[in-house]
């Protein structure tokens, strides 16, 4: 009786039907769900990382080639400048000067006779040396042999020495502000243009807070053309223009110019006898806080200032481009290793990865 019972219950429970017109179709998914759902919702993001990945080997595979061209350049470049700053001086400057032909002769030293213009003097700066506030002295050169003149970058000097007046008296007034003609030796140099974020000079200030040569000489009447002046600190009795009558000449006259007509007939006095020797004797020289003192520009020593860093712009670039191919074809072989998440998150489960 009990079994017959069973039996008759077994066929009621399959006789039952279940209506599924609620029901929603369900989608077998191959990976991890909330993982897709989020990749899936920025879709624009990982193309762009892709690319990124793609592209960022090839970039910077190029930009280490630009480095090596670049480093071939700038080291040519230099030569060229050491070349020319280790030639002898040029006699003369022709009366007539291309300034668009400069460039060709960056750190080339000349010597040129003539006189400075005092009423187009400007300064520029102010600039520090050695914890010292002062301003770089740049005065027109009226050239002897004719055109116009040229900028001449004289040197350095105190913020206090700015007014010409305390420059005119001294004991070396001569060198403060030499008149009539002189020789000088100086180089040319090209100047950095004036960017867009620098503010335009004020025309009619002789106070410029950066080299902007075309300004420079407008204001002055000048040619386009800048040139610094020497390192120098010997004494140029050339310079000097006072006369002197046989009195003087045989008051000045001593041991030491006794010594002097002994060794050289055309040195008349003990001033030409010591800055005859200084050029060989350094310590025959003037000290640099006797030219600060008396007003006297202190140049700039000539030297190559030109940095070249495309060494290590090269190594960086292909340093760059090196990880970024086996990041990318690291990222390739563990995309194929675990071609969907569900692989990925056992495999993470089982410390593969």
């Amino acid at each position: 009786m009990a079994i017959v019972l069973l039996h008759q219950l077994k066929q009621f429970q399959r006789s039952v039907k279940t209506s599924t017109l609620d029901w929603k179709p369900i989608k077998s998914v191959s990976g991890n769900l909330s993982l897709l759902e989020q990749q899936a919702k920025s879709p624009k993001l990982r193309a762009f990382f892709l690319g990124l990945m793609l592209a960022m080997p090839i970039i910077s595979f190029w930009l280490g080639c630009w480095q090596v061209k670049r480093l071939k350049w700038k080291t040519d470049l230099i030569a060229k400048c050491e070349n020319a700053l280790a030639q002898p001086s040029m006699d003369d400057l022709p009366a007539v000067l291309d300034p668009s032909v400069i460039p060709d002769f960056e750190y080339r030293k000349f010597k040129v006779k003539g006189h400075f213009d005092y009423d187009n003097e400007m300064f520029l700066g102010p600039r520090i040396k050695d914890g010292v506030a002062g301003y770089l002295v740049v005065t027109p050169f009226v050239r002897s042999s004719g055109g116009k003149p040229i900028l001449i970058e004289r040197g350095w000097i105190h913020k206090d020495m700015v007014i010409p007046e305390r420059r005119k008296t001294g004991y070396l007034s001569h060198l403060a502000m030499p008149q009539g003609e002189i020789e000088i030796e100086a180089l040319f140099r090209i100047m950095p243009t004036r960017s867009s974020i620098q503010f335009e000079h004020e025309m009619g200030s002789r106070v410029f807070h950066f080299p902007d040569v075309p300004a420079m000489a407008e204001q002055s009447g000048s040619l386009p053309i800048y040139c610094q002046m020497i390192y120098d600190l010997r004494d140029h009795i050339e310079w000097k223009k006072e006369k002197k009558d046989d009195n003087t000449s045989k008051k000045k006259s001593s041991i030491l110019g006794l010594l002097v007509h002994s060794k050289d007939q055309n040195v008349t006095d003990d001033d030409a006898f010591i800055a005859k020797l200084a050029e060989q004797d350094e310590t025959l020289q003037f000290q640099e806080f006797e030219f600060i003192k008396e007003g006297v520009p202190i140049a700039a020593t000539p030297k190559i200032k030109l940095n070249n860093n495309h060494m290590q712009y090269l190594v960086t670039w292909f340093g760059v481009s090196f990880a970024s191919t086996i990041l990318l074809l690291y990222n390739v072989w563990k995309t194929r290793q675990f071609s969907s998440a569900d692989k990925i998150i056992a495999a993470k489960r089982q410390g593969k990865i």
